[in-house]
């Protein structure tokens, strides 16, 4: 974030506060960032240390369409998948106070990042693609791992940042653990 960003972002925050504005209060906290950021993790945290509702927009999918995310893509294929996806993000909408974990493609697409970014505060998890990949590996059984070269997967994570940025209105590093993220991410609200 360069130095006139922060000064932007700080004016926002000190307008909100002169008028008694809570960001929390009517909508939700939505985090993205690419697969394995930390995004549930500290979505997690950040809702404990703030008593709101925690989401993962992944679990919702499952449990909405009764189907894992394997089983919709071989069911669909990854159409199928994003306009699931896209049903999920609709409802993250009408959510109200939470915080909210998004899977790592769903602001990738213009229908989602629109509609999330009018309801709610967007913080971007920015984590190194080294530290994610390491993360990802633990895990081979991700369609994202699964069928997808080291270095096609970096390309995926360098494209899926600008879109990331797009419509975060804050980007969160992600270099010293989630418990500071979540500092972080309070410090703005």
């Amino acid at each position: 974030m360069s130095g006139l960003e922060i000064m932007r972002s700080a004016e926002v925050i000190c307008s909100y506060i002169m008028k008694g504005f809570d960001m929390t209060k009517n909508c939700p906290i939505i985090l993205c960032g690419f697969t394995s950021s930390g995004k549930t993790t500290i979505g997690k945290l950040l809702s404990e240390r703030l008593g709101l509702p925690f989401y993962d927009t992944d679990q919702m999918l499952i449990e909405h369409y009764q189907m894992t995310i394997p089983e919709i893509f071989a069911k669909g294929g990854e159409t199928l998948f994003r306009d699931y996806e896209h049903e999920i993000a609709r409802r993250v909408c009408t959510l109200g106070p939470s915080v909210v974990s998004t899977g790592g493609g769903m602001l990738t697409f213009d229908r989602n990042g629109e509609i999330l970014e009018k309801s709610g505060t967007i913080f971007y998890i920015d984590r190194p693609f080294e530290d994610c990949y390491r993360n990802l590996a633990l895990h081979p059984e991700r369609p994202l791992f699964k069928n997808h070269t080291k270095e096609e997967i970096e390309n995926t994570y360098l494209t899926r940042r600008g879109l990331y940025k797009k419509y975060a209105k804050y980007d969160i590093p992600n270099t010293k653990g989630p418990q500071d993220a979540v500092e972080k991410i309070c410090a703005l609200l």
